[in-house]
């Protein structure tokens, strides 16, 4: 092999290796940051504690979130400590842990009503890091597509649609 191809390989290695992780590392970082960002916006208790209903919640449509474990947070010094994700959960499709990822943060979005939108959003992008972000919108996760329908939220929805090209990565507003 020449050494420009192996230069090539050792790159596109190191390329992939930081875009790509499993399943649950991905779930556990996705965990941390909404509740981190929660945080900022309401109690660490209350933030966990909405997190861990609403995954139960969403058991019923994800099965695999039975992998996700979350212990009594009054019992801990540190809420990363009270969480675990096994390892089963690196079985799962990651289009469908993508899902699940959509929906919880949806679903945690109305739950946290007028405290969240487009800054919370915003800030659970930027507490994930660029790395996690493209990990998880390889999973079907945008987070600028909902930061833009957030910020659009307040227009006449009657008259506005807002259209994602996922092929060249732009969203974008017509007029209906």
């Amino acid at each position: 092999m020449k050494d420009e191809d192996k230069t090539k390989k050792q790159f596109l290695s190191k390329f992939v290796g930081i875009h790509k992780a499993d399943n649950s590392d991905v779930i556990k970082h996705t965990l941390i940051s909404l509740i981190n960002v929660a945080s900022t916006k309401t109690s660490e208790d209350y933030a966990w504690s909405s997190i861990k209903n609403l995954l139960r919640e969403l058991e019923e449509n994800y099965d695999f979130l039975k992998y996700v474990r979350m212990k009594n947070l009054k019992n801990l010094d540190n809420f990363i400590d009270g969480m675990a994700v096994m390892s089963d959960m690196d079985n799962v499709e990651p289009r469908e842990v993508g899902m699940a990822i959509q929906s919880l943060v949806d679903l945690f979005k109305r739950h946290l009503g007028k405290r969240a939108g487009y800054f919370f959003i915003r800030e659970f992008r930027d507490d994930l890091g660029d790395d996690y972000h493209l990990i998880i919108k390889n999973m079907g996760v945008d987070l600028r597509l909902a930061e833009l329908q957030e910020e659009l939220g307040e227009w006449d929805s009657e008259e506005y649609k807002i259209k994602d090209d996922s092929d060249v990565n732009i969203a974008f507003v017509e007029r209906k």
